[in-house]
């Protein structure tokens, strides 16, 4: 099993920022980290795209969410 949470380094202690309800009491895990704003700039290396084309893909009816 395999979970991702977010969590928040504060006094040396890592706080889960949501409870954990698939982990029992005292159960040893191993915890890779790696900081958010490394995976921010990862999604935004992965997002790049013309401005240009945004403002079509924007603009354009057929990208609405809503039909009317």
């Amino acid at each position: 099993m395999t979970i991702s949470i977010e969590a928040i380094y504060e006094a040396g202690v890592l706080k889960p920022l949501a409870p954990l309800p698939a982990l029992k009491e005292h159960e040893r895990v191993r915890i890779t980290l790696e900081p958010l704003s490394t995976i921010a700039e990862q999604r935004k290396e992965r997002l790049r795209i013309d401005p240009q084309i945004a403002r079509e893909i924007a603009d354009g009816h057929e990208y609405d969410s809503v039909e009317s």
